[in-house]
Parts: C-alpha cells; sequence; structure tokens
C-alpha cells in the first residue's frame, strides 16, 4: 500500500481485484489505433483467475449499466422479515449509496480469448466469452474491504476490473447474496460503444493499482460511478440540458438517474434483476460447491491477515 494511506507499507491483496495491463502499448499513446481490431491484455478475471486476454475492439451488441446496493436490508417484526419495495427489491438501510458498473455483450461472431497468462501460443483460446463486465472497486491489503472511513479517506487503491459477467455474478450474486439490477441497453451508435471501450480499457491500464479510491472529493473524486460517467460524457453528443445534467456523476448515490438527465435511460420503470437471467448457474450444485470453497478459503485468509496484523500493531 502506498505512502499517504493508513496501510503504508502493507502488501495489496490484488488476488482477485486489479486492472488490466495492456500488451505492447506505448505509454505515451492516448488511445488504441482506429484501425486496431482487438487489445491484447493481462489480468481479466474469469473463473476465478486471471488470463491473458484478446478482446475485440469492434462488434459490441449491448452497453448496460448495472448497480447493486451494499448496505444491509431493513427488516420489520419480531421475524425480522426483510421489506421489499414494488420492484422486488429489498428495502435497504442506505438507500442512496450504490454500486454501479458497465456490461458489454457481443455479438456472436465476436468473443473475447482467454490463455493462461504465461501462454505464448495464441491459437486454441481455454475460453470464449461473448458477456463482460468493468467495474471499477476498491482494494486493500488483505483482511481490509471497503468501507466509508477509508473510501473517504483515499486509503484503499482504485482497481480498474474487466470480468466475465458470469464471475460477476458468482462474487456478487452467489457468494454475496447481492440484488444486482440492470437498465435497458443504453442508446449508443456504433462508434459510440466502442470508444466506451476503448476508454474503459485505457483507463485501467493507466490507472494499474497506485491511484487511490475517493469515493468523494470535489476535484479528485475517483469512485465506480464518476469513472464511467466521465468516460461516457466524453463520447457521446448530449444537448445543451443534458450537457447540463451531466456535471452530476460524482457521488454514487443514484446511476439510474444519472442516466435519465442524459437521456440515456430509455425505460427508468425497468429493473431487471440478473439473477433470473443467471438462475440456472447460480442454483447448480458446481456453482454452490464452489461457493462454499470459496467462503472457507477466504474467510480463514481474512481471520490469518488480521492475526497478522494485530501482532503488529502490538
Amino acid at each position: 500500500m502506498p505512502d499517504g494511506s493508513r496501510y503504508a507499507g502493507e502488501p495489496l491483496d490484488a488476488s482477485r481485484r486489479r486492472s488490466i495491463a495492456i500488451q505492447d502499448h506505448s505509454e505515451q499513446a492516448k488511445r488504441l489505433e482506429a484501425d486496431q481490431d482487438h487489445a491484447r491484455l493481462d489480468f481479466f478475471y474469469h473463473q476465478g483467475r486471471f488470463w491473458r486476454a484478446i478482446v475485440p475492439l469492434a462488434g459490441i451488441d449491448q452497453v448496460f449499466g448495472q448497480a447493486f446496493n451494499f448496505s444491509r436490508a431493513r427488516r420489520t417484526g419480531k421475524s425480522q422479515k426483510i421489506l421489499y419495495d414494488r420492484h422486488g427489491l429489498p428495502k435497504r438501510t442506505n438507500p442512496v449509496l450504490n454500486h454501479l458498473q458497465a456490461r458489454f455483450t457481443l455479438q456472436g461472431d465476436h468473443a473475447i480469448e482467454l490463455f493462461p497468462l504465461d501462454c505464448t501460443d495464441q491459437s486454441a483460446p481455454v475460453h470464449r466469452l461473448h458477456d463482460f463486465i468493468y467495474s471499477l472497486e476498491a482494494v486493500g491489503p488483505p483482511g481490509v474491504s471497503f468501507n466509508l472511513r477509508d473510501a473517504l479517506s483515499g486509503n484503499l487503491i482504485g482497481a480498474h476490473r474487466f470480468l466475465s459477467t458470469q464471475e460477476m455474478v458468482f462474487e456478487r450474486i452467489v457468494v454475496e447474496n447481492q440484488y444486482v439490477t440492470e437498465t435497458p441497453p443504453l442508446p449508443l451508435q456504433e462508434q459510440h460503444k466502442r470508444a466506451l471501450l476503448e476508454k474503459a480499457l485505457l483507463r485501467s491500464h493507466t490507472a494499474g493499482m497506485s491511484e487511490p479510491y475517493y469515493l468523494y472529493r470535489f476535484l479528485r473524486t475517483n469512485n465506480c460511478t464518476s469513472n464511467p460517467f466521465q468516460m461516457l460524457d466524453t463520447v457521446v453528443d448530449y444537448q445543451l440540458a443534458q450537457r447540463l445534467g451531466s456535471l452530476l456523476y460524482r457521488f454514487p448515490i443514484s446511476p439510474r438517474l444519472y442516466l435519465r438527465i442524459r437521456g440515456l435511460d430509455s425505460d427508468p420503470s425497468v429493473r431487471k434483476l440478473v439473477r433470473q437471467e443467471f438462475a440456472d448457474y447460480v442454483g447448480h450444485p458446481e456453482t454452490q460447491q464452489r461457493k462454499r470453497e470459496f467462503v472457507r478459503a477466504k474467510t480463514k485468509a481474512i481471520r490469518a491477515a488480521r492475526k497478522t496484523r494485530e501482532s503488529e500493531n502490538a
């Protein structure tokens, strides 16, 4: 962890969350070439491990906004029954604070090809994917998870992740039991979809694992919401009222509202639950077995990290 963090000098836990690194890319370059068909990169995350990936820059089918609220669900009565809203979502103790991420889907003849990180032969990919996520997430030392104190103080690092949508479902829905909602497809032109993906890739590559995560600062906000909206605002041509509305992007309070004032929410009443789309995967015995193994390993690692920290501070 860097100087300035209250965890300075401690190891950074990049075992699952880290930014990608584009291969054969000049550090001085500010964009990917217009005639470039693919981006080759390391640290794409899928099935619990990092991969070397070949990501097509063309053939993007749809872009969706996704969000979930990670505060506790409100409960009532002696039975502590969860309260639900009219969309079937749990009512939250802190309803305004949400995580935002972007989902990209590819057309059928385009796919991300995944290879082991140390693989030089790229003729036979291990996996081919048509569905992936961009998500900025806060990372700290082992045993430290997201919390408001560290997020507001810049004690954590921002990881610009690229991962498969299936892996996001495992992490957020299978393990954490989140209610991830999804917007209708954003009404973007083809060149805007490509430009948005390119900017996300370059943003991740440039940031690496060196930028502090700031939940809110007037000039230096660096959170899950500010980044994708800043990228979106540079590629979409807005009318005057929408341009004024695009000044709102810093605080992760209502991503659907931010889309609406930009004219990019085609149906505000839609609250698609990603859980329903992946119901077979979520309920599959292999997925549930992986969950049990994952939780046991994570719990063991967190306890060991906290014990080490306590002994060092004693």
